[in-house]
């Protein structure tokens, strides 16, 4: 009647469902929502008038969601929330500069006031409809001297024997108690222990019941309540203290989606964190994630570093401590260490501390920390963190945008590419899933597609798809949300946020039970379910064409867990929309 076709319609309201994302107030206005009808190959023009009546619109790619298109980078953002970043605004700021997941530090503040920042990210993840991952850190045992009768400290100078014990008298220039009977079990002669983050260096040279007298390498202060490190010693202690008990319970309570453990010397300190979750986890609420911190020297001892790596879910290098427990010359080498060996496992790995150090007091970074951020990405990490930069420096939200500048700039060398596909072929494992998903992979490179579209219900899939490190962006799809979030922490990984307990559109009030999620067993649903991946595609950014092209896996029927078994190539317009499109041209 109008003498428009089908697929110029299509185009028309694609086209017009990018320009209305793209100019609303920084992308992120809710506009109304076009005619679903006109995303259909044969509709009627009574068809036409009848559609746009109706109530419950049509699933469909040109329904413009929320959020409009956001950076694009793969390799994520860790930002710790402090003094500097606790409002909503300074939040919001951080999110919109890069931050992909917010730490909050358990080591300092009350409980209480964690919760309230989680309440403000969560708050903030519903205005922009996108996942944002929360991780909480358990601070760990700290282990320190007793105090001194002096209360300006002692000097002890090199080459004067220096006796630690757990006599609770004030110490002086000779003794001092060391209240962690642990460590004196554990040292042997020979072993060094570390003073104040290593200004003091001793090496024990004498042990008896309850003592062990050290012979002064590096002179220096010692005062009250110091800490101490034992590089050459794995102690029998909890990585757990009773605060982290607490706090691990209070973070299960509220719903943190990542648990970092600090402290970690052995793989059996990640099955007692694991134990304690499954035990302390209420019924309502999803399983944490965990990170192992990896601080200790004796993280390397054997196979200790791959058990560990296979017990957790990723893994910080924290190399502040191990930083003072290693020699500095030997650090870069261990971070590559633990990226690779994550890497072959296919665990997102984040670099943390010190990485923009100086932008605490300055609103610009030395060259040599820029280089140090680039040096984490182009080792293949899957996050970069920021600690006092964004938690008390005076320019958080400057530390996020210049770590983000960073990634962009590296992620644009074709010098990155090339590192990553040097690394592909030894991490092929023989599996049917990843099988689908190398090929889901190749695939996309050869029709050039826009991005590869995963369903997954815990995130498995996900993660093999991040592994292999695509040449365009994974678009996360689970009816968990909490999938959604802990998926935000990985490497070139677009999580959406359901919308309910479904991988398609299913009505707010129903009900969703984690044990028994929907699973849609027909062509007519498994369409649906493309449409809305379609809708997710063009609502990130990922796609700017009707004819831009998916590729999609899945693993039918839905909600089995770890399956991938079905690829299928899907134009932006939706699943339905192949008339006049993308043909293949015989010669």
């Amino acid at each position: 009647m109008f003498g428009i076709s089908s697929k110029s319609i299509t185009l028309i309201l694609f086209k017009l469902s990018i320009t209305t994302v793209n100019h609303a107030s920084h992308g992120y206005t809710l506009h109304p929502k076009p005619p679903s009808f006109l995303l259909s190959t044969s509709t009627t023009s009574t068809e036409l008038k009848m559609s746009t009546t109706t109530s419950k619109p049509d699933p469909t790619v040109a329904s413009v969601p929320k959020m409009g298109q956001r950076w694009r980078k793969s390799t994520k953002q860790i930002a710790t929330l402090g003094p500097a970043a606790s409002t909503p605004e300074m939040i919001e700021k951080l999110f919109l500069a890069g931050a992909d997941v917010f730490r909050l530090n358990f080591s300092h503040g009350s409980q209480e006031q964690k919760k309230e920042l989680l309440e403000i990210i969560r708050g903030i993840e519903a205005k922009y409809s996108h996942p944002i991952a929360i991780l909480g850190d358990l601070q760990g045992p700290k282990l320190r001297v007793g105090e001194f009768s002096n209360p300006d400290g002692e000097m002890l100078v090199e080459g004067a024997i220096f006796r630690f014990d757990l006599d609770e008298a004030k110490g002086d220039s000779k003794r001092v108690q060391l209240p962690h009977p642990e460590i004196i079990e554990a040292s042997e002669i020979g072993h060094v222990l570390l003073i104040d983050d290593g200004k003091v260096k001793l090496e024990v040279c004498g042990k008896g019941a309850g003592w062990i007298d050290c012979e002064v390498i590096v002179e220096g202060k010692i005062k009250d309540r110091k800490g101490v490190n034992t590089p050459d010693s794995v102690l029998e202690i909890s990585p757990m203290t009773p605060k982290d008990r607490s706090d691990l319970e209070y973070m299960l309570g509220i719903g943190v989606d990542w648990v970092a453990l600090s402290f970690v010397q052995r793989p059996e300190d990640i099955m007692e964190i694991n134990r304690l979750i499954d035990e302390k986890l209420p019924q309502d609420m999803f399983r944490p994630a965990v990170m192992a911190k990896i601080e200790k020297p004796s993280c390397f001892i054997g196979d200790s570093l791959a058990e560990i790596v296979a017990l957790c879910d990723g893994i910080m290098v924290a190399r502040g401590d191990l930083g003072v427990e290693c020699a500095p010359e030997d650090v870069p080498l261990l971070q590559k260490e633990i990226i690779d060996c994550c890497r072959d496992l296919g665990k997102p790995v984040a670099v943390a501390t010190q990485m923009l150090e100086s932008m605490i007091e300055s609103p610009t970074p030395t060259r040599a920390e820029a280089s140090d951020v680039a040096t984490a990405i182009y080792d293949g990490a899957d996050a970069i963190m920021l600690s006092a930069e964004s938690a008390a420096g005076k320019y958080p939200e400057e530390s996020v945008a210049m770590q983000q500048r960073i990634i962009n700039r590296v992620e644009g060398d074709r010098h990155y590419r090339t590192l990553l596909n040097s690394m592909q072929e030894e991490l092929i494992k023989n599996t049917a899933t990843d099988a689908i998903i190398m090929s889901a992979k190749a695939i996309a490179n050869t029709i050039k597609a826009k991005a590869i579209v995963c369903f997954t219900l815990r995130g498995s899939t996900v993660l093999r798809a991040s592994k292999g490190r695509p040449g365009v962006p994974v678009l996360a799809i689970s009816p968990f949300k909490e999938t959604s979030r802990q998926l935000a922490l990985s490497w070139g990984v677009y999580p959406e946020l359901p919308r309910s307990g479904s991988y398609g559109f299913v009505e707010e009030e129903d009900m969703f039970n984690y044990e028994q999620p929907v699973i849609e067993k027909t062509t007519d649903d498994f369409d649906m379910v493309l449409k809305n991946a379609c809708r997710a595609a063009l609502a990130k950014g990922l796609v700017s064409d009707p004819e831009d092209l998916l590729v999609v896996t899945a693993g039918l029927p839905f909600g089995t867990p770890g399956a991938a078994n079905v690829i299928r190539v899907v134009p932006a317009a939706g699943p339905s929309c192949w008339d006049g499109m993308c043909r293949v041209d015989y010669d």
